[in-house]
């Protein structure tokens, strides 16, 4: 989808710059150019999704252990 960034009366270039970064990053627009500008095999997938899983769960046990 193209971000499109209208000037309003009064604004200057920076702002409209301001705005235009503003929209690519509630869009994610770096995240998605950075995943698909080089192959990633399905291994390093796989471990991408384990290693997230993992981190997770050690913050729900550190989480835990401060409840009790």
């Amino acid at each position: 989808m193209a971000i499109i960034v209208i000037k309003q009366k009064g604004e200057t270039k920076d702002d409209i710059i301001g705005k235009f970064r503003r929209m690519c990053m509630e869009e994610d627009v770096t995240e998605e150019i950075r995943k698909r500008s080089a192959y990633t095999s399905p291994a390093a997938k796989r471990y991408a999704k384990k290693k997230v899983i993992i981190w997770r769960e050690k913050c729900r046990k550190r989480a835990k252990k401060r409840r009790v």
